[in-house]
């Protein structure tokens, strides 16, 4: 029953985004923009607040929008952290713990609409701009981004007026905005004139097509090292995305793992990450 209404509320989503596509493009692109970039997931349970309540930092307010970073002091060099879709920073515990074994100065965020983050919307521009912040405040020296957080981390630093980084790690990042789209047209059953529309909305409103927005195309304008560690069985992101990105870098290690999916929580991953900071 619960699937069945779930598909009935999607197909009517869809429905109503190709209608409006005929009676006035621009209202449905940004109906469609509305649905593709809110999160339904991603704010804290009672289970995080141990961990991430004692190491709150004042928030930050960047574009209207209060955003809540964290901080595991350390001597050594500061690190940032940058979730994914539907995430926030508890995903790092783990990766936090070992890293405060060498001593970083740990700094990690929640995106707009995720964890104690202001917000309903969560797109890479706007999440670039808050990260600008973080790392203007924070002055890191590396950066490590899971998912969306990874291809933010690579949009960012693409960017001329970036502060460049020591070192940078992206976990399981998406490659082309392009597929996202796609995916995002078969499930709701969109048709031609609304992607023509929100088509039309990206290009006017951030000034660039979804063909040419990729991690693979910002990965061109870096040379700052990196490392890539992506699994072969990702079903959320594929891991060809993270092997053409891998070529697009000037300066890169690719690792492929097997049996870690999406998520990467591993103990030999963070020891990899580790070793690559180190040298």
């Amino acid at each position: 029953m619960q699937k069945l209404f779930k598909k009935l509320v999607v197909g009517s989503l869809g429905f109503y985004i190709n209608t409006l596509a005929y009676l006035s493009p621009r209202a449905s692109a940004r109906k469609a923009f509305r649905v593709f970039s809110k999160p339904r997931q991603g704010k804290i349970g009672p289970h995080h607040q141990d961990f991430l309540d004692s190491n709150l930092e004042p928030k930050l307010e960047i574009e209207r929008l209060s955003i809540q970073p964290y901080r595991w002091k350390g001597t050594g060099k500061t690190i940032v952290l940058v979730h994914g879709w539907e995430s926030h920073s508890h995903r790092w515990k783990e990766m936090i713990l070992r890293l405060q074994k060498e001593n970083y100065n740990i700094i990690a965020f929640d995106a707009p609409a995720h964890g104690y983050s202001d917000g309903k919307y969560l797109y890479v521009p706007i999440y670039s701009k808050v990260l600008d912040q973080v790392i203007e405040i924070y002055q890191p020296a590396f950066l490590i981004g899971h998912s969306m957080g990874g291809m933010t981390v690579l949009y960012n630093q693409a960017q001329d007026s970036a502060l460049q980084m020591e070192k940078l790690v992206i976990l399981g990042a998406p490659d082309k905005l392009e597929s996202l789209v796609d995916q995002y047209r078969t499930i709701l059953g969109l048709n031609q004139k609304a992607i023509d529309a929100l088509e039309a909305f990206f290009k006017r409103r951030f000034n660039f097509k979804t063909k040419d927005f990729s991690s693979s195309a910002f990965a061109k304008k870096i040379q700052t090292p990196t490392l890539l560690i992506h699994d072969k069985e990702d079903t959320i992101t594929p891991a060809s995305g993270s092997r053409t990105i891998h070529k697009a870098l000037k300066n890169s290690e690719y690792i492929e793992t097997e049996g870690l999916n999406h998520s990467l929580y591993d103990k030999e991953v963070n020891e990899k990450i580790i070793q690559f900071l180190s040298k």
